[in-house]
Formats: structure tokens, sequence, C-alpha cells
């Protein structure tokens, strides 16, 4: 779950670095939006498996890729 929200933020972060550069003109590319970044499970104990789906939405103008690994 840790590798999950690692890569969301990374993601993240790529896009917001992307966006500040208005300068030049924008290709067509996925854009990835995430209405719920961040779970918090409470409190688990240990042995416990935690699952939760996070809702990702391509909203640019061409196919996204997401390559993502269970942590």
């Amino acid at each position: 779950m840790r590798m999950a929200l690692v890569v969301l933020l990374l993601l993240s972060s790529g896009a917001a670095a992307r966006a500040g550069d208005a300068s030049q003109p924008t290709p067509s590319t996925g854009r990835l939006e995430v209405p719920e970044p961040a779970y918090d499970a409470g409190k688990v104990d240990r042995g416990v498996t935690i699952r939760h789906a996070f809702v990702l939405k391509n909203v640019g103008t061409a196919d996204l890729s997401v390559d993502a690994k269970p942590g």
C-alpha cells in the first residue's frame, strides 16, 4: 500500500512540474486525476491485510499508462 502511495505521489508531482511550464505548447497527453489521493486505514493489528482500491481517472487527451506494482 505504501508503494502505491509513493507511485501516486510521484505521478502527481511530475504532473504538477509539467503544469508550471506554460511557455511551450502542450502536446496531447494523458493526465491522471485521483479524487482520493490518500487513504487512512486507522489502527491495524499486526498480521492483518488491508486492501483499498484507489480510483484513477485519465482526464487528458491521450492514453495514460500507469505501471504500479503492489508493495
